[in-house]
């Protein structure tokens, strides 16, 4: 089999591709890779999920890297992906490992890298990890590594990003959803003296995450839906299954994905919190954040989907917020990482600083700015098909869709078609599948819909 990184790690089906034998491979590889790199310091922080048999292979890891020289410190229990990152950061290590593959289905587990400065291992890195598999035979055995408690030191880190004084003196009723992910329990220790009513689901372990995938998606979040009925809640705060992507839904049942809650989070970071920087808008970020930034007079920033790309930015630049459409965002100040938590206790922060409820923060906004509505859809084709249907749609440009002209095409990731209403549709590969990624944005859902079938319909015709 090939062992190939994609864009956040190395992932595949337990037992399938992801076995141990595999694993060793791809332990021992990046202890010869970073052995060529780290000069005097051969620290390395190693952490895992709730998946099946996660600790198991965090522990093989572990033992791995201790084997090849590395003074290793490995999760007592399972961690967030955020939290591994926090901790390569506060030890000084040069890089660590998670063992997690998000939010893919049960049936995956895989192995992702941060380099010393909590971000995501950057291309140069995964590739010559890749250059060094087979390379030479696995050293393990000698177990010198270390066990210790990540979540302490971390939890006390992220309460200073907010105003937790406010937040505890507030009474309303908030659903914590973490999808039987490893942030489970975090929004309940770090709450715990506040005056809010909790209600927590799905706070035990399911390596098969309840038969869902373990990912913050509209569709996914029926019992959530439910909860903040029945409790008459305030939100919902909902995590992936590693706890660097989050959602809400609000005190009407309503889903809020990236684009909802990157403007709310604008805002509060601009209005209540008085900060400044620039804005990261990525192929398919909501034109609202494009408005917001150009009447704040902040700086923006493009940049392709995927938040490796934010994340860069936001080593480079003074960033105050920057988000992928899936699920992550970073925020001035913290780390170049995506965290869920953070994420939860800002929107916390923002009703209490506003006394209202998302909802009414959402129609203010919208008051405001206008309305945005976004979806996307993901289409198979058969691979065989990848170079008509992609030709196809390279070679496709019209002046209007749909009676609207079409003021700008853009090719930097996938196309970008952009209507003179700010409106625009987006069809993109994936990197890894036989998948086309079709995202759209309208201020109406009807409009939505209608692009993206369009989308669809462009690639897939006869």
């Amino acid at each position: 089999m090939q062992i190939k990184f994609g864009t956040d790690g190395w992932r595949a089906k337990i037992a399938e591709d992801f076995t141990f034998s595999n694993l060793k491979v791809v332990a021992q590889a990046t202890a010869d890779y970073f052995k060529t790199v780290a000069g005097r310091n051969k620290k390395a922080i190693v952490g895992y999920d709730l998946r099946f048999f996660s600790e198991k292979y965090a522990s093989l890891v572990a033992d791995i890297l201790a084997s090849n020289g590395f003074s290793v410190i490995l999760a007592k229990k399972a961690v967030t992906t955020p939290t591994v990152s926090f901790t390569v950061v506060k030890e000084k290590a040069f890089f660590g490992v998670m063992i997690t593959s998000s939010h893919n289905p049960y049936e995956y587990n895989g192995f992702k890298i941060k380099t010393f400065n909590g971000a995501s291992a950057a291309k140069k890195e995964t590739s010559g990890v890749e250059a060094m598999l087979f390379k030479n035979p696995v050293k393990e055995g000698l177990r010198s590594y270390k066990t210790r408690d990540l979540i302490d030191p971390y939890l006390s880190f992220i309460k200073t990003f907010v105003n937790m004084k406010r937040i505890n003196k507030c009474s309303f009723k908030v659903v914590i959803e973490p999808m039987y992910g490893s942030s489970q329990g975090l929004l309940l220790k770090i709450l715990k003296d506040s005056k809010l009513k909790l209600f927590p689901l799905h706070h035990f372990r399911d390596a098969m995450f309840g038969g869902i995938k373990p990912e913050p998606l509209d569709f996914l979040l029926t019992e959530a839906k439910i909860a903040i009925k029945k409790e008459r809640a305030a939100i919902a705060l909902v995590t992936d299954g590693d706890g660097d992507r989050f959602a809400i839904i609000d005190d009407k049942s309503i889903f809020y994905s990236t684009q909802h809650l990157m403007p709310l989070l604008l805002e509060h970071l601009l209005f209540n919190k008085h900060l400044r920087g620039g804005v990261v808008i990525t192929t398919a970020t909501t034109s609202c954040a494009e408005i917001i930034a150009r009447r704040n007079g902040l700086k923006r920033f493009y940049t392709p989907i995927g938040f490796k790309n934010i994340a860069n930015l936001m080593l480079k630049n003074d960033i105050l917020i920057g988000a992928e459409e899936s699920g992550g965002m970073g925020i001035k100040g913290y780390l170049p990482e995506r965290d869920g938590i953070l994420l939860g206790l800002m929107l916390l922060e923002m009703l209490a600083e506003t006394g209202k409820k998302p909802s009414e923060l959402l129609k203010e906004l919208e008051n405001k700015y206008g309305r945005f509505c976004y979806d996307r859809i993901d289409v198979k084709y058969p691979p065989e098909q990848k170079n008509i249907i992609f030709n196809r749609i390279e070679a496709f440009n019209p002046e209007k869709l749909f009676g609207k002209t079409v003021r700008s095409i853009s090719r930097d990731d996938g196309i970008k078609y952009t209507m003179e209403d700010a409106s625009w549709l987006v069809l993109r590969q994936s990197g890894t599948e036989p998948i086309l990624r079709i995202y759209a944005e309208a201020s109406k859902p009807e409009t939505v819909t209608k692009y993206l079938n369009f989308g669809r319909d462009l690639a897939l015709k006869d």
